[in-house]
């Protein structure tokens, strides 16, 4: 795997001043993964990865997720076998926040979500729309605590964007955003109408513009963003999937 994405955005630590040959104390990364172990699926699978190989290039990952209770709100699998992947010092904290599946699920049997989500998508356009501000408090936290001076994201949830954009320009860290999944340009996201699509799609423009580097799993995806225009072409990484 190749990080030099993360290396790139700090100042190189000065080797001879603590002498040749002598390791170099990791550095700490909030490493934010709305989709963590025991939830199971694809995405988590490249956290794990990426927890697992970040100590070989001098970082130490402190993950922020959810909690347990809210992965089994979303019905989402759980593998409890793959946090037996993550090295074992791993440090974890785990945030509850409010997710609205009652809501979803009443609007849902009455045949009316559509509407609800149509007039008020700032609050349903992910069920995990809240998650960043009930988690925001709990990094800033950890990021005091630990003198933190890079943030890492990996969306989706596109949600964990804004915690990331919202961490950088209230403390002034660093933040590399991962995509797993184009969001305006995939097929796999809905939209209430053009309007919405519209109104992401600049919100998509200006979110990428504010991240120090942005990580891509593709070739494919990192040459559509370029061809957008939406990020420079120095401030953008492929690392693939590779498990």
């Amino acid at each position: 795997m190749n990080y030099t994405s993360l290396n790139s955005i700090e100042k190189q630590s000065d080797d001879l001043a603590n002498g040749l040959g002598n390791p170099q104390p990791l550095k700490p990364v909030l490493f934010i993964a709305y989709q963590f172990p025991p939830a199971g699926g694809p995405g988590v699978q490249r956290s794990v990865k990426f927890v697992n190989y970040l100590s070989q290039f001098n970082y130490r990952p402190i993950v922020l997720t959810i909690a347990e209770k809210n992965i089994m709100e979303v019905k989402q699998n759980l593998d409890q076998s793959l946090l037996r992947l993550l090295p074992k010092d791993t440090s974890i904290e785990r945030v509850k926040f409010y997710q609205p599946i009652g809501i979803i699920n009443f609007f849902n049997r009455i045949k009316l979500f559509r509407l609800l989500w149509f007039f008020l998508y700032p609050m349903f356009w992910e069920k995990s729309a809240f998650w960043p501000f009930q988690a925001y408090k709990s990094a800033k936290a950890i990021i005091l605590k630990e003198n933190i001076k890079i943030v890492y994201t990996t969306s989706g949830p596109f949600s964990s964007l804004i915690l990331g954009f919202l961490l950088r320009k209230n403390l002034g860290v660093k933040w590399v955003a991962d995509i797993r999944d184009p969001f305006t340009d995939g097929y796999q996201w809905s939209f209430p109408s053009k309007l919405h699509w519209h109104f992401m799609r600049r919100m998509e423009r200006y979110i990428f513009t504010k991240c120090d580097h942005l990580i891509v799993n593709t070739d494919a995806v990192r040459t559509l963003y370029l061809k957008r225009g939406l990020i420079k072409e120095t401030n953008i990484s492929v690392i693939t999937n590779g498990y």
